[in-house]
């Protein structure tokens, strides 16, 4: 499994999906050596508890999960190995019944932005929004690939291992110029926390902490909205999209595997 950790992380998966990666590969190994049938695979999966809530199964989205870690480690094989791994399965992912996508208006993100103290905290909800980043995409971001001098960033580790440029939004240029002038060296990365690189949770926590103290984040029902960070990934796309950009550019933008992921927020 080390030299599969390695074809991973050179072809730039983020630490964490790596480890679920070799995690859900090795669950379906075990499950092989147990003399189970390959083709009821799927079935098993269908089936299978929820590791931190045995009530429940594990969702489809997880299911396709473990069918695309099956589909690089077969890659793996062939590429590296030479050779074909009769045992592996590759079929195509499960559709999934999508939940309605929520999103902030632009008047939102920016009340949002105006309730932030820390300027870091600005930072962190633009790269969020403006660059459409994944929380684990926003925690990685290497400072050295933010490029505020031709507006643009490199993003490197990413969920679906595709490396993608993006523009910096000239709202985000100005604050990440302030936050620079202010930010303290105690990682690699761009956004740095009190002991060091910031992490996907303390981002989390950033978000909760900043929306908890604005009072105009409300549902119809005048019920505080939930606020998270994809949320805000949701938000740009969808604004994005009504605004006219191409549906590929979007895509690209967010750096997904298909266009199938970027098309349902065209229904909101």
């Amino acid at each position: 499994m080390e030299e599969f950790r390695k074809y991973l992380e050179l072809r730039n998966y983020q630490k964490k999906n790596i480890r679920n990666m070799l995690s859900m590969v090795n669950e379906y190994l075990h499950y092989i050596e147990k003399g189970n049938p390959s083709l009821e695979y799927i079935s098993y999966l269908k089936q299978r508890k929820h590791k931190n809530n045995p009530e429940k199964t594990i969702s489809i989205s997880t299911i396709n999960n473990h069918l695309y870690a099956l589909k690089l480690y077969k890659n793996y094989q062939k590429e590296i190995k030479q050779k074909e791994e009769t045992y592996l399965i590759i079929c195509k992912l499960l559709k999934r019944n999508h939940l309605p996508i929520e999103i902030l208006s632009p008047e939102e993100v920016q009340s949002l932005i105006e309730s932030a103290v820390h300027i870091r905290d600005k930072a962190v909800i633009c790269c969020l929004y403006y660059l459409g980043l994944r929380a684990g995409e926003s925690a990685e971001l290497l400072l050295e690939d933010v490029d505020l001098e031709n507006a643009k960033v490199l993003i490197r580790k990413t969920k679906t291992g595709y490396q993608r440029e993006v523009p910096i939004h000239s709202k985000a240029l100005e604050i990440f110029t302030e936050y620079l002038q202010i930010r303290e060296e105690k990682g690699e990365c761009f956004l740095q926390g009190l002991q060091g690189n910031l992490t996907p949770s303390g981002i989390e926590f950033i978000i909760k902490k900043i929306s908890s103290n604005n009072q105009k984040l409300t549902t119809g029902n005048q019920q505080p909205k939930r606020i998270y960070p994809h949320l805000l990934r949701h938000s740009i796309a969808t604004h994005l999209l009504k605004n006219g950009m191409e549906l590929k550019k979007v895509s690209r933008f967010l750096g997904h595997r298909s266009l199938e992921s970027t098309q349902r927020y065209t229904h909101i």
